[in-house]
Parts: structure tokens; sequence; C-alpha cells
């Protein structure tokens, strides 16, 4: 396994590090940030233009580089601190599709997913849930015009602009299923969470949604392993959006010690600033090395539990430790939401709840291992 990009993602990387840097401005973070829907609606739609957001589609609709080319691409949006629904779009949606049986409704699902604009989200946790796996109380009822979805999901990403909503729901019997909702139904009403990392969660409420027959897209084991897929898939591209994070960190924290003086001299001069920014690149490199790994496996379609789960343990570490530390070298400007560094610190710390926590992911590799 050869972890240095080929020729095509290096092209690929340089396009997007280009469009990436034109159009996420810090300014343009910022309005994006405090609208109403937390999303920058033009962007995306050109990521999805030119191919970008297919890296990982099912083959039908072009799957591009596969996760590795899709990891490419999270990385250079997280280092301009861009929020996009990259992560539940096209990692944890299209992968999801990519794991169930195909039907007409996930075929509309998947060419959706390749028209400019689209957003397809999924509602996953609940107020009384541990994370994405834990079984659902959302319910599914079936009746002699279709279906009813009834409950609540919270921290549901890019939900008000969502034209699909992948939910996980139970039947009556408590069997695990897979429903797809129109965003924007009767009976679907959403409200905007205060969030940490500023990116757009939303409460969604399915008050009695009428559903046809057929809105399953997968229910009881395949649901339950399509979802874990998934999860996974949706791992490994946040932690390479983690990652540009990250850069985005060490690069001001390391123009702030070429230019801060003391003592007549810039602090990247001393070891006590030296140090842990080398530290931070070293870091940094561990986990996109551990990031590329996971995605071949899983683009090769090799058990990859352990490499997931050990790596986004690994990866909430030194997320939270990078943003600690960007906060530290920098003083009291680094703590002034005027600075740019707040942009990546609070994305960075968000991301280590997002997709598994540490103590579950732990659970998950020593599980994996046997333990």
């Amino acid at each position: 396994m050869d972890l240095n990009l080929d020729g095509e993602l290096k092209e690929l990387q340089a396009a997007a590090r280009a469009f990436a840097s034109a159009e996420f401005t810090a300014g343009h973070v910022r309005q994006a940030e405090s609208s109403a829907d937390g999303f920058a609606a033009e962007q995306w739609a050109e990521i999805v233009r030119r191919g970008w957001s297919g890296a990982a589609r099912p083959g039908s609709v072009g799957g591009g580089h596969g996760l590795l080319g899709l990891c490419v691409i999270a990385e250079e949006l997280g280092r301009v601190a861009a929020s996009t629904p990259l992560v539940v779009t096209s990692g944890l949606s299209a992968s999801l599709l990519k794991a169930v049986a195909r039907t007409p409704t996930v075929d509309r699902l998947v060419e959706a997913l390749a028209t400019p604009g689209t957003v397809v989200t999924a509602a996953l946790v609940e107020d009384s849930g541990r994370d994405e796996r834990t079984p659902p109380s959302v319910a599914l009822r079936t009746n002699s015009d279709g279906c009813t979805l009834t409950g609540t999901k919270v921290l549901v990403p890019y939900a008000s602009v969502a034209e699909a909503i992948l939910v996980t729901a139970a039947t009556p019997d408590g069997e695990p299923v897979i429903v797809a909702v129109d965003g924007r139904a009767s009976g679907v009403t959403t409200s905007r969470h205060e969030t940490t990392g500023g990116d757009p969660l939303f409460r969604v409420q399915f008050d009695g949604v009428a559903l046809a027959d057929d809105c399953v897209v997968a229910r009881g084991d395949a649901a339950t392993g399509a979802l874990d897929a998934a999860l996974d898939a949706a791992a490994v591209v946040a932690m390479a959006e983690a990652v540009g994070y990250c850069e985005g960190i060490i690069g001001l924290t390391v123009g702030h010690a070429k230019t801060r003086e003391q003592f007549g001299q810039a602090i990247g001069s001393f070891q006590a600033v030296a140090h842990p920014l080398a530290d931070m690149r070293i870091q940094t490199d561990a986990v996109r090395l551990l990031t590329l790994e996971a995605a071949w496996l899983l683009d090769q379609q090799q058990p990859a539990t352990l490499e997931v789960a050990s790596a986004k343990a690994y990866a909430n570490a030194v997320a939270a430790e990078i943003a600690i530390d960007g906060h530290r070298l920098h003083g009291a400007i680094g703590y002034s939401n005027e600075h740019d560094l707040q942009l990546f610190t609070r994305r960075a710390r968000a991301f280590c709840l997002a997709y598994g926590g540490t103590d579950e992911q732990l659970e998950r590799a020593a599980s994996a291992m046997g333990l």
C-alpha cells in the first residue's frame, strides 16, 4: 500500500486547494456561518458540478476517485474552515446508498447526489441516544395508505436545505429501518441548534409524516450493516477534513510565531514555542496517514473497523490538543472572535464529537481486536 498521492490525486488536490482558497475566504466563511442555513449554496453547487462530491458515489453516476479522492477534497476544504455538506452528503449518505439494495427510491436518491446544489442528509441521533449507532425510537408505522413517521432527531446536518433525509427508525416490533423522507414534506419541521463548531445542525421533528410504501431503503440486518459502513466512511472523510483544520491552525500559529517578538526576537526561536509546533506537525501528518490508510482499505472493500476506529480515536485526541496549543501559542489574541484562529479550533473541537467520540471508537477498536 503506497500512501503517496498519485498523479491524478495530486492534480485533484491542487485544483481543490485553488478553488477553496478563492471561494472560501475568512469573510465568506463567517458570513455563511451566521446565515440562517449556515450554507454556501453557490459554492456547494460548484463542487458538485466539478464532480468532486461524487468521488464515493455508486458507480452508475460516476464514482470518481473513491474515498481517497473525497478525503483529498475534504482536507482542502478544512484548510479554509469551509462548512459544506461534503461529509454527510458525499461521505455518509452516498456510502449508505451504495451499501443497500437498489430500488427505485434508492436510484432516485443516487441521481439526486449528482445534481448541483442538492443536499442529502442523515438523521441518526436522538435526545436519549448515545451516538449515531444507538437503536432509534423514531417510529415507522404502516397503514392502508402507506407509512407514517413520528419522532424527533437531533444534530441533523444541513436539514433546512436537504432535499432528502435518511432517517433511522424502528417498526412497532422493533425492527430497525432506514427510510427516505422528503426534507420539505408536510409534518417535517426544523430548528437550528447553537453549536460550538458553528456548523449547521438542526433538531428535526417528524409529526406523522406520510410516506409511500417504498420509503424504506433498508431494514433489519441490512439496515444495521449499511449504517455501520456509512458511518465508517463518514468518519474517514471527517478525519480528512479535521486534518485540514489542523493545517489551518498550524499555518496561523507558525505565522504568528514568525512575526510576534519578545525580548527582541521572534517567539518561534524559543524552544517553548518551536517544540510544540513541531509536535503539531508530526501529529497532523500521522492523522493524515492513518486516514488515507483507512480510506484505501474501505475503497478496496477490505475489513477496516479496527483501522477506522483507532484512527478516529487518535484523531479526536490530536484535534483537541492542536486546538488548545494553537490558542496557547497565540496568547490573548488567539481567544478573540475577531481572529481567524477560532474558525478552525471550534470546528476541530466539534469534530471530536461527531461520527464516534473517543470512548465509543476505543470500544469498537477493542471489539475488532477480540477484546
